[in-house]
């Protein structure tokens, strides 16, 4: 068995995504292609260019990584590990170190179902990846996404309401803040999951680092459902790996003129499931994972459905259907509106006491809110993003946000 850190040393000469099949298929441990460049006789098998980058980096450089692990309490997984996902073994591309927030062995579930789409999302795809993330993490499965805004975090978003389990795989370490906006989430996810990032604590991301990480979504999940999709979406770019890897493929239907779902669309042109409740999902799993196809359609409550609605745009009832209000009748005081909800368990502190001031006063802005608790407004709009995500809160057009 090598240890983690000659793991580490060949992710890191070699680069996350990087082709790792034909090596490690040679050499069996990244140890013994180690010692073999040691020992220069490892000229002849690969060309000279990759010898160098090889070459460029040394295991010990692997213990700054380890301590960061070590002082953070996450835990490194390695192909030798026992929480090490069987299906990324077979991958080209196969990740040689993994970084863990959270509880490893739920890389080790078989019922996972991934959910992608949109970053800039609509308030039905949002209502729609949440309900159908609900379903599937109450049937059993683990939600698996990519922790972006997003239709990312309304699907762990729905895994976490049901108190089900839910993976999220980062383009960034583990310790990179990003993105601010569902830093609620990414703090919640490892009490029902895990974090999981190929790479170091503290990299940060840019345009290369989160398509690489999609293929390991697509690889860990059984099927992948994409909610909401433009024409050129990164989301496709997973609905592809997922193809690729023989999965499921399942996608969200919008309006046909809509350039939102332009992708889902072809998507179920060329052959992908389309769904229009969680069942279409879950029934392809039913005998598999033991699913009572009677309950199927029946797992999100009632409350959450309205919930959830309740951030749809409302339409507009014509102005001859609405009853005539009778003059006596007063009108109703705008503080018997302002009912407190139950928060989840995972919004924190800051965020519950925003929550409060919202209700007390019927409204309140960012900077105010800032200012009244003395915090860094960063940490302020990260806890109203998360309160608008579980429908407590609504951002108004001045800015002020007002409870629901």
């Amino acid at each position: 068995m090598a240890d983690s850190e000659y793991w580490i040393w060949l992710q890191t000469a070699l680069g996350c995504g990087a082709s790792t099949a034909e090596l490690l298929h040679y050499y069996q441990t990244p140890q013994a292609v180690y010692d073999a460049l040691c020992r220069r006789e490892i000229d002849s098998f690969i060309a000279p260019a990759l010898r160098k980058r090889l070459a460029s980096v040394s295991p010990s450089q692997s213990y700054a990584i380890q301590k960061q692990c070590g002082d953070n309490g996450w835990q490194i997984i390695t192909p030798d590990s026992a929480y090490f996902p069987d299906s990324f073994r077979h991958l080209q591309t196969m990740p040689l170190a993994l970084y863990v927030a959270g509880d490893p062995a739920v890389l080790k579930q078989e019922f996972a179902v991934g959910f992608v789409g949109a970053r800039q999302a609509s308030r039905y795809g949002g209502r729609i990846a949440e309900e159908l993330a609900y379903c599937v993490a109450a049937a059993g499965a683990v939600v698996v996404s990519g922790c972006a805004l997003g239709i990312d975090s309304y699907s762990h978003l729905g895994a976490l309401e049901a108190h089900g389990t839910t993976i999220g795989f980062l383009g960034t370490g583990l310790g990179e803040d990003y993105p601010k906006g569902n830093r609620g989430i990414r703090t919640a996810i490892p009490r029902r999951g895990a974090l999981v990032s190929e790479y170091p604590p503290f990299t940060k991301g840019s345009k290369y680092t989160f398509p690489v990480r999609n293929r390991l979504i697509a690889a860990l999940s059984l099927g992948v459902v994409v909610v909401e999709a433009a024409e050129k979406s990164g989301a496709l770019i997973t609905a592809g790996y997922a193809a690729e890897y023989g999965r499921d493929v399942f996608a969200v239907p919008g309006e046909i003129t809509d350039s939102a779902f332009t992708g889902c669309h072809k998507l179920i042109r060329d052959g992908a499931k389309p769904v229009f409740n969680a069942a279409d999902i879950l029934e392809e799993y039913v005998y598999r994972f033991g699913i009572d196809p009677q309950s199927i359609r029946t797992h999100i409550p009632q409350e959450a459905i309205v919930r959830t609605r309740k951030s749809a745009p409302e339409k507009q009832t014509p102005p001859q259907t609405l009853p005539a209000r009778k003059r006596e009748e007063p009108p109703v005081p705008q503080a018997v509106k302002r009912e407190k909800k139950t928060l989840p368990a995972y919004i924190d502190a800051l965020g519950a006491e925003i929550y409060n001031h919202i209700i007390e006063n019927g409204g309140m802005d960012a900077d105010a809110a800032a200012a009244l608790l003395h915090a860094e407004i960063k940490n302020v709009l990260s806890s109203l993003t998360m309160l608008e995500l579980v429908g407590v809160v609504k951002k108004s057009g001045s800015g002020r946000y007002e409870p629901v």
